[in-house]
């Protein structure tokens, strides 16, 4: 009941009390006081009587209202039954449907598929058969070379004159060392230029080759140091080949093992031997790392790649202490075989770095995506002393930008102490160089003992590069 039907009934009791009370008083004689009080009497007994009726009205709305909330949520649930029941049928219903509108799809990728490696293949094998043909051009080439050379010598020695040596290019990687009697015949040179016919040495080239398939291999670690405190964080693995006349600097011998498709091999070589002296360095120190440089033409080999991703398989542990290290532009020119194989290298845990940057203007993110995790610049370019292309990025802030994108900024080649002094103020925490440590070699008892040490360790079968760039790995 609402409020205004009780307040009536009140006033309606009132009422009644009140006119009770007049009748007793002039009707019956009775004194103002007592008819006053029997009025009140009557008015608190009715009051009285009225409140469990009150409370029983009250009950029977509230019920009426709960019967009426409860069939409502009866046909809520009801209905929630039903969107239920509707749901479970899509679900059983769902996957049938999918299957039979994609199947016509599925078997159209699976053509697509097939006829995408029989190209692969068909493209392999007319590689392969491109690069025997250009082999014999090449090497009639050298006959003609070889004759025109000898052709030279006797006039010049007719003419009694010494034939005439230029001197050999000078390379920008550190460590290189002139081989005596180095030189390039200029009548030769031009021949060369003249036919497209690379300007090297036969006799070096046999001499590299001869080398690398006797393993006759050096290698040599230079430290990775923290800035400003110079403690030393990782190692970089240089190699050196065992000439008769000294050691050969990679920047001499690298393009001859690539053209003689050695450079597999020397790979091979370089990264069994790599793991092995981590394995020696960690008994020292659990944190010390290394960067092993490798080929973008290896990561093109499928049998050298198929034995490498096996080795690497067997060595995640040691995943996170090691950094694959390739040069900008060979990562500028990796195609999608090689990036695929990035990205295969990366699912094991292990990481890449870039060396010899000269071009800032680039997709940092795109790099830390792939797996790349440090770039090495030379101290000189970042000082402005040699050529370096930036970007809208200030060299000074770079290092915080490529902290900000995951990659760790490592200035390297520092020669000189006054080059430290002015990187600091870069924000620069790594460097290399021959400042802090010249390359030293690892000497051959130390692996010989790892090797030891390894026992049944497996080891890769060398690769021999003889797969090339879009064959099938599988």
């Amino acid at each position: 009941m609402n409020r205004s039907s009780s307040t009536m009934i009140l006033i309606a009791m009132g009422v009644i009390a009140a006119s009770a009370a007049v009748v007793l008083y002039f009707q019956f004689g009775l004194t103002a006081g007592l008819a006053l009080l029997i009025g009140i009497g009557l008015m608190l007994t009715m009051s009285i009587l009225q409140q469990p009726m009150e409370r029983r009205r009250e009950r029977a709305w509230f019920e009426g209202r709960l019967a009426e909330i409860a069939a409502v949520a009866g046909d809520g649930e009801a209905e929630l039954e039903k969107i239920a029941a509707r749901l479970n049928r899509l679900e059983q219903a769902l996957p049938g449907r999918v299957r039979e509108q994609t199947g016509e799809l599925a078997a159209e990728v699976e053509v697509v598929g097939e006829l995408l490696r029989q190209v692969t293949e068909t493209l392999a094998e007319l590689e392969s058969t491109v690069e025997g043909r250009l082999d014999g051009v090449n090497a009639r080439f050298g006959a003609l070379e070889r004759h025109v050379r000898e052709a030279g010598q006797r006039e010049e020695d007719a003419l009694g004159r010494r034939p005439r040596r230029a001197g050999s290019d000078d390379y920008a990687d550190e460590g290189r060392r002139v081989r005596p009697g180095e030189g390039r015949d200029t009548v030769s040179a031009s021949m060369r230029n003249a036919l497209f016919v690379s300007d090297t040495d036969p006799a070096f080239e046999r001499e590299v080759e001869r080398l690398i398939r006797d393993e006759q291999i050096e290698l040599h670690l230079q430290p990775v140091v923290t800035l400003p405190q110079r403690l030393v964080r990782s190692y970089e693995v240089l190699t050196r080949l065992k000439g008769a006349s000294g050691l050969i600097a990679a920047a001499d011998f690298i393009p001859v093992a690539e053209k003689s498709r050695l450079i597999a091999k020397l790979d091979t070589y370089q990264v069994i031997r790599s793991f092995q002296i981590l394995k020696r360095l960690t008994q020292r120190n659990s944190d010390v790392g290394l960067y092993v440089n490798l080929s973008a033409e290896s990561l093109a080999s499928s049998s050298f790649f198929r034995e490498f991703q096996g080795f690497l398989g067997q060595n995640r542990a040691m995943a996170e202490l090691v950094q694959f290290e390739f040069r900008q532009e060979a990562l500028a020119e990796m195609g999608p075989l090689e990036i695929e194989s990035l990205r295969a290298v990366a699912d094991l845990g292990f990481h890449f770095s870039v060396d010899n940057v000269t071009d800032l203007r680039v997709d940092f993110r795109r790099w830390s995506d792939l797996g790349f995790r440090s770039i090495k610049v030379a101290a000189d370019r970042l000082l402005g002393r040699a050529p370096l292309v930036t970007g809208d990025i200030h060299v000074e802030d770079m290092a915080g930008h490529l902290q900000r994108q995951g990659l760790t900024l490592i200035v390297d080649r520092v020669e000189q102490e006054a080059q430290v002094i002015d990187l600091l103020d870069y924000g620069l925490t790594f460097g290399q160089g021959n400042l802090f440590s010249s390359p030293r070699q690892v000497r051959p008892e130390v692996l010989g003992a790892v090797q030891a040490a390894a026992g049944a360790a497996t080891r890769p079968a060398p690769a021999t590069g003889g797969e090339r760039a879009g064959a099938s790995r599988r």
